[in-house]
């Protein structure tokens, strides 16, 4: 079969951090390859690849903006693509990515045992290489046109949701689980008053039709960069979109401050910011746009970067950080799917899996928002 086989190398590890999107993609360690049909270990199905996206994440590998301090918790060579719509029989269904203390043969861990199996222990560890599905060495991802994911892994998707909104659940789980860690209590939601979203590629577009399903009713405002990203966030719920975090702070009459060396800090501010760029500069801008006693959600990932933490000191703000998800968020994910009408839109572009290196430029190029393959 045919997949996109991704084999570390540090020569071009260098030069793709170091030059960035000027990077060529057809010099990435990535490589069109025809591989064995995969094995199906006890308690797994085999799986046919119907959609399967590209994430940032993916792309922080590709190109040396990964933290160096996370490669021990994945495994390679492998085949990337941890966003994945598959069929199984006949049957639409997506795939949980997560390999936790079941899929690797060993008893709960203390994160698994209380429903936290994204935060599994064992995540190295037991019958299987380190990683999740799409990073992981021992089970092939999404950029493959067959795959094997465990059964309790595995989730039928409603028949009326088309194939651009379903492979988008896996993005809607991470999202989900953020907000619900960030402004969930005790089974409920207790909203900020008004809310920032900094980014709006895919994952800070997921992050405004989620706010506005699950029940904002609040000012809900937004960053972006480029025109479709800006139709989007409008559509999805912002009540007004702005080119820049300062523009949007201006706008809620937060003050500024100058300090020496041209230094700018800020008092007021959004209650609520949800920095969704994955830029090590959203994350510091995050901080400063939420106003005293506020709560930044953190979900672009951004890797090692320097930062000012003085506002959190100082202005007493909260950092809440968001990895994946649990099981019951994921499942919670793809039951709402159906309720998240014209999230399709993201998907802009389609791609066979030969078509890798242009996939991978208009991702990089920022010509599209999802970008996914079809195997």
């Amino acid at each position: 079969m045919r997949a996109l086989l991704f084999t570390p190398s540090i020569p071009r590890y260098a030069a793709a951090r170091l030059l960035g999107k000027r990077y060529p993609p057809k010099a990435l360690p990535l490589q069109l390859s025809t591989l064995p049909e995969p094995e199906r270990p006890q308690g797994y199905e085999r799986l046919k690849v119907r959609m399967a996206g590209i994430c940032g994440s993916d792309i922080a590998l590709l190109y040396g903006k990964q933290a160096p301090t996370l490669s021990g918790m994945f495994s390679f060579p492998a085949v990337l693509g941890h966003e994945v719509l598959a069929e199984l029989g006949g049957v639409r269904v997506v795939v949980n990515p997560v390999l936790a203390c079941l899929e690797r043969g060993l008893p709960d861990c203390p994160a698994c045992a209380r429903g936290d199996d994204h935060l599994c222990l064992n995540v190295a560890g037991g019958s299987l290489a380190p990683g999740m599905i799409g990073f992981c060495a021992d089970l092939v991802g999404g950029w493959a046109q067959r795959m094997v994911a465990h059964r309790e892994r595995i989730f039928p998707v409603d028949e009326s949701v088309p194939d651009e909104r379903a492979v988008l659940a896996e993005p809607v789980a991470v999202v989900l689980h953020g907000i619900r860690q960030a402004w969930e209590q005790q089974g409920g939601f207790h909203w900020p008053a008004q809310m920032l979203v900094i980014g709006a590629g895919s994952i800070g577009l997921i992050a405004l039709k989620l706010l506005r399903v699950l029940g904002f009713a609040g000012p809900l405002y937004a960053v972006a960069r480029h025109p479709l990203q800006a139709e989007l966030a409008r559509r999805f719920g912002a009540e007004r979109v702005f080119p820049s975090t300062p523009a949007a702070q201006q706008a809620v009459e937060a003050r500024r401050f100058r300090g020496i060396l041209g230094a700018v800090s800020w008092r007021g501010g959004f209650e609520g910011v949800v920095e969704a760029s994955g830029s090590p500069g959203g994350l510091q801008e995050a901080s400063w746009a939420v106003r005293e006693g506020g709560r930044v959600l953190l979900l672009g990932a951004p890797g090692a970067a320097f930062h000012d933490f003085s506002p959190y000191w100082f202005r007493e703000v909260g950092l809440v950080g968001s990895y994946a998800y649990s099981w019951d968020d994921f499942s919670q994910a793809v039951r709402m799917l159906p309720e998240l009408e014209g999230l399709e839109a993201m998907v802009t572009h389609h791609f066979p899996l030969e078509a890798w290196p242009e996939a991978i430029q208009t991702v990089v190029r920022r010509r599209g928002i999802k970008v996914v393959f079809k195997p």
